[in-house]
């Protein structure tokens, strides 16, 4: 009896295993837009990481730093949304600036938009910017686990 009791564990557990290593888990998920060169966000299991991310709606680009800083929190917050997580969560971010004169234009936006505590952040100065935009923001936040 009990090595009949044995057998049907083991084949359960066999079974089980079998099934685990046919169809393993992604230890990544893409999210955002997925174009040729970047995804807009990466998440594992804990973190996602969001790509430099740039102020274009539909194709146009916001006039001002203000309004581009705007732009991309709200399109940070997405991809966070899509990950199961939001800036409550936010651990990371570094800006980038075009020109480091807008700096205290940036920071306003950034500190309304942005939920206290504030993650941990690096701002620069950088060459020049892809499609000569005037901000580019890229983030990583913890994903909640219940």
């Amino acid at each position: 009896m009990m090595s009949s009791n044995l057998a049907r564990a083991a084949a359960l557990l066999l079974a089980a295993t079998s099934s685990v290593l046919a169809h393993p888990r992604p230890l990544t998920t893409h999210l955002g837009d997925q174009g040729p060169i970047l995804s807009g966000g990466v998440a594992t299991k804990d973190l996602v990481y969001v790509s430099g991310t740039v102020p274009t709606v539909n194709g146009t680009i916001p006039e001002g730093v203000e309004a581009q800083t705007a732009v991309i929190i709200d399109k940070i917050a997405a991809i966070f949304e899509e990950a199961g997580t939001s800036w409550e969560n936010a651990l990371k971010t570094s800006v980038f600036l075009a020109n480091m004169d807008d700096f205290a234009a940036m920071n306003g936006v950034y500190s309304q938009l942005i939920p206290n505590p504030k993650p941990a952040r690096t701002t620069i100065q950088a060459g020049r910017l892809p499609g000569n935009f005037l901000v580019e923001i890229e983030a990583v936040a913890a994903i909640p686990r219940c």
